[in-house]
């Protein structure tokens, strides 16, 4: 497989190392040099210098050669060029494009202008980071929310407490498959590793948990980390900017959500209120204590942090703890400080480079749909496998099928329901496989099941 990758900022950085591991033959165009050569020592890809608008770049690029384009430079209307020409000079190779711009996402995604312009996949991070922020309010106090299909099966990731009971105790002896339960833990993130457990897997404190769960019983997930469960009735926002706007239109459509909008610029407040229903919009320093404190910050259930800062993001959110808010979530938009974050106690985090990246790796995979980048580090991924009638396993149990080490069938999807799988599933034609797999052995699990 051969793709071009337009922009070597964060996101193409991501994409392209991503692609490479997977072996993948990666072509990284970009009009700064130093962004190239830093590539270049970092990562096995080719580089060539030049707009990714520019036919002669596509070119020399080997456009004619390539089975995708992903345009994530930091130019829409690149993006969105780059597109255009890969259409006019290969219109058989697939093609996607990022762009941020809410107002050119909406022309283009609701007119004849997306097939015109050769836009056959369109990534809008700030819809993909709204959409990641909401799954977070189904479970206040998740480090990590991963959905598999279309919202049927969730993963949720969660701190296992110290003095919790099930700390030193062995995963059949917490979670016995026996006892008809519908949790299964498929990962745990412990020492900066992921590991994939077994029955026989000691439970630490601090241990990072993933949860598959189906949404209804998300109570349970809540019960076994001991979190009062509760709906969310009480947010605030930091943060007028165009995901802050987007994040208050959402909650708006619940009645039963009260959301507080804090923005410094005073025009952009004026805009906000003209645009917002039902939102109270403050204008004001989400840093002043006293504005908070006034505003009943100690009510707060979840605190968002979405401004375009991540330090004061980060600071926002801290205060807002330290105030009585009962959860936080914070936006980074350079995901190097997501250690950082986690280590000053904001364990919610979303971001929009990292939602991009996951949601593009959808479209490279085809057949082979990620879910997701990684569970908190590269080397481990969630894939999605369709059984077809071809496939090997159709028909077998799971526990007759051969799994390499370092992979968990986590869960199926099965038409319009999910579950969670035991050993006796027989696999059916149309099930939907949520495989969590350390990224050497993903090919091996492909072929196990395909």
């Amino acid at each position: 497989m051969k793709v071009i990758v337009a922009g070597a900022g964060e996101v193409g950085y991501n994409i392209a190392e991503r692609l490479s591991r997977d072996k993948v033959d990666v072509i990284l165009i970009d009009t700064d040099q130093s962004r190239l050569d830093a590539v270049v020592d970092t990562l096995d890809v080719q580089t060539i210098k030049g707009s990714a608008s520019h036919p002669n770049v596509l070119n020399d690029a080997g456009l004619e050669n390539s089975d995708l384009l992903v345009a994530v430079t930091s130019s829409d209307e690149i993006n969105v060029l780059a597109c255009r020409v890969s259409q006019l000079m290969a219109p058989e190779v697939r093609r996607v494009a990022r762009i941020r711009d809410p107002l050119l996402y909406k022309a283009v995604n609701s007119s004849d202008l997306k097939e015109g312009l050769g836009l056959a996949n369109v990534i809008d991070p700030t819809t993909l980071t709204v959409d990641n922020i909401l799954d977070f309010l189904d479970l206040p106090g998740a480090v990590d929310v991963i959905n598999v299909g279309s919202g049927q099966l969730k993963f949720v990731g969660l701190r296992l407490p110290r003095q919790h009971p099930a700390v030193g105790k062995t995963l059949s002896e917490v979670l016995p498959r026996s006892a008809g339960n519908n949790l299964l833990v498929v990962a745990i993130y412990r020492h900066q590793k992921v590991l994939i457990p077994g029955g026989n897997t000691v439970l630490n404190g601090r241990d990072l948990l993933y949860m598959a769960a189906t949404p209804k019983h998300l109570p349970e997930v809540a019960e076994f980390f001991g979190i009062e469960w509760k709906t969310v009735n009480n947010v605030f926002i930091m943060g007028g900017g165009e995901v802050g706007l987007s994040l208050a239109r959402r909650l708006e459509q619940r009645d039963d959500i009260t959301v507080k909008l804090i923005e410094q610029n005073p025009e952009r407040c004026e805009y906000l209120s003209r645009e917002l229903n039902d939102t109270i919009v403050l204008r004001g320093d989400a840093t002043d204590q006293s504005l908070l404190e006034d505003e009943g910050i100690s009510d707060c259930d979840v605190f968002i942090a979405v401004g375009t800062d991540d330090e004061k993001n980060m600071v926002t959110c801290l205060l807002a703890k330290r105030l009585g808010a009962a959860n936080t979530i914070t936006r980074v938009n350079r995901y190097s400080y997501a250690p950082l974050v986690s280590a000053i106690g904001l364990e919610s985090l979303v971001s929009a480079r990292v939602a991009a990246v996951s949601a593009i790796l959808k479209i490279v995979h085809k057949g082979l749909v990620v879910t997701v980048a990684n569970l908190q580090n590269n080397d481990t991924e969630v894939v999605e496998m369709e059984i077809s009638e071809h496939s090997k396993c159709l028909g077998k149990k799971l526990m007759d099928v051969k799994f390499p080490n370092g992979s968990i069938v986590a869960g199926i999807l099965r038409g319009d329901t999910s579950l969670v799988p035991r050993g006796d599933t027989v696999l059916e034609i149309g099930d939907v496989l949520a495989v969590v797999a350390r990224t050497e052995v993903v090919h091996t699990v492909t072929k196990a099941l395909l």
